[in-house]
């Protein structure tokens, strides 16, 4: 505690507290992989999952191994569930092809969680886009070549914790608008301290004349369907359902009333997240949804694409 007091002393910006971290676990916890994930607002306001901070243990990890679509749908997974922490052995969290090359650097368990905080978090530096701060929400993962113990991961959870409190004296983290201010104005937009699909919202009117509308998470977008034109003409009353040949994609529009986000979608059907947005990808293909925010108003698909 004293050594991580004396380094945030020293410190001007919350992602240098976020590397220290990371060569701190290493060190003394034989981490193999660390990775720390945040919410980022994209040029199109929207708030989607980054990839914040890095860092191997063997230099030589390949990157194409640790960033890459598998791993987002990982840290997403974490972030929905909002978990402090949970143990996973990597058979359970990846394809073979991708076990198989992590076994090769000694990564053989994944410890993942989620934690939050009413603070703000700066954008990263040289961010495109807008740069405004998002509420304060950390996913993490951790690869180690063993099997986790009870001590490690209330250690990774009490260290967190008390960076994140000495980041906020520090003033690395932001405090929250104060009630009346432009940000927490009555009837504006706002996205809670958690990760996409988790946040919650005031409801309020569209964007009009002098404002700006708020990200609205991915999953928190509700799917409506869309009916090609041929198929609501056709004779066929069986030929809608059969012409989407993708079970997962079958299912999920049979699920589809026009009310239920993507998150309560992934509750009420059962399915995981990634197989509720593949599935997404293919209807959109197919033009058999579309994708309308909590008020009503269309949102660009392309959101899906970038998960």
């Amino acid at each position: 505690m004293n050594l991580l007091l004396r380094a945030v002393a020293a410190m001007y910006t919350i992602d240098e507290l976020f590397q220290w971290l990371c060569y701190a676990f290493i060190e003394h916890f034989q981490i193999e992989l660390i990775e720390f994930w945040t919410p980022l607002l994209t040029p199109a306001r929207t708030s989607v999952l980054h990839l914040r901070t890095m860092l191997p243990r063997d230099p030589n990890l390949p990157e194409q191994i640790t960033y890459n679509e598998q791993m987002l749908l990982i840290a997403q997974r974490f972030a929905f569930e909002q978990r402090p922490v949970q143990t996973f052995s990597i058979e359970m969290l990846f394809p073979p092809q991708q076990v198989g090359l992590l076994h090769q650097y000694a990564c053989h368990y994944c410890l993942g969680g989620f934690m939050s905080s009413p603070v703000l978090l700066p954008a990263p530096p040289a961010t495109p886009g807008p740069q405004e701060p998002l509420p304060f929400a950390l996913t993490y993962l951790f690869f180690v070549g063993y099997q986790p113990q009870t001590d490690l991961q209330q250690a990774i959870t009490m260290l967190l914790r008390q960076a994140i409190g000495l980041a906020t004296q520090r003033g690395l983290l932001l405090p929250l608008p104060a009630p009346g201010s432009p940000l927490s104005r009555p009837g504006s937009t706002t996205v809670a301290a958690g990760p996409p699909g988790t946040s919650t919202r005031t409801p309020g009117p569209g964007p009009g004349p002098g404002r700006q509308s708020q990200p609205v998470p991915l999953t928190a977008l509700i799917p409506r369907r869309k009916e090609d034109a041929e198929l609501l003409t056709s004779e066929n009353p069986f030929a809608r359902s059969a012409a989407i040949a993708d079970k997962r994609a079958r299912r999920l529009h049979g699920a589809i009333d026009g009310e239920q986000s993507i998150a309560e979608l992934v509750q009420s059907t059962g399915m995981e997240l990634a197989d509720v947005l593949a599935a997404l990808q293919i209807l959109v293909k197919m033009r058999r949804v579309e994708l309308v925010d909590p008020d009503g108003h269309p949102v660009s698909a392309e959101r899906l694409f970038e998960s």
